[in-house]
């Protein structure tokens, strides 16, 4: 039983006279920097999969269209599930208009490091988990704080 391995598809053949650009599922996601899978779900979404034998391949060009025609930043599509562009909105967190900020924003918002903010809000309870994204209450983050007063 001696099988000799068939050689290697030639794609060149096949990709005559187009010039396609195509990457992997993970080469794709290093390249917009974006999460593995959120990659994945947007390329079946721009139909630009060409499945192969045991991988998958990314037409670039095609996602590329797909990003330039339904991916626009003034579009407000509420179905995607993207946030939503808030004008002013460093002005509304150092005001103290939002219940609930982010880490980023709430590190801001106190004059502090990511960090020293992150555990601050957790030792002051005030952390909450909504769908993979944590928000922390800025009522309580103050109550906290205000608590150390001598």
């Amino acid at each position: 039983m001696n099988r000799s391995k068939s050689p290697p598809v030639n794609l060149e053949k096949y990709l005559e006279g187009k010039r396609h650009r195509f990457c992997t599922y993970a080469q794709g996601a290093r390249l917009y920097a974006m999460a593995y899978w959120s990659f994945v779900t947007m390329a079946k979404q721009a139909g630009a999969n060409i499945k192969l034998r045991k991988t998958a391949l990314v037409d670039l060009d095609v996602l590329d269209d797909y990003i330039e025609k339904e991916c626009n930043e003034e579009r407000e599509d509420e179905e995607m599930g993207r946030r939503k562009f808030v004008e002013n909105m460093d002005e509304l967190v150092k005001e103290g208009k939002k219940k609930y900020v982010r880490y980023a924003e709430g590190a801001e918002l106190y004059s502090m490091g990511l960090h020293t903010f992150e555990s601050l809000a957790k030792e002051a309870k005030a952390t909450r988990k909504v769908k993979g994204v944590v928000l922390c209450n800025t009522e309580k983050i103050d109550a906290f704080i205000e608590s150390f007063r001598e």
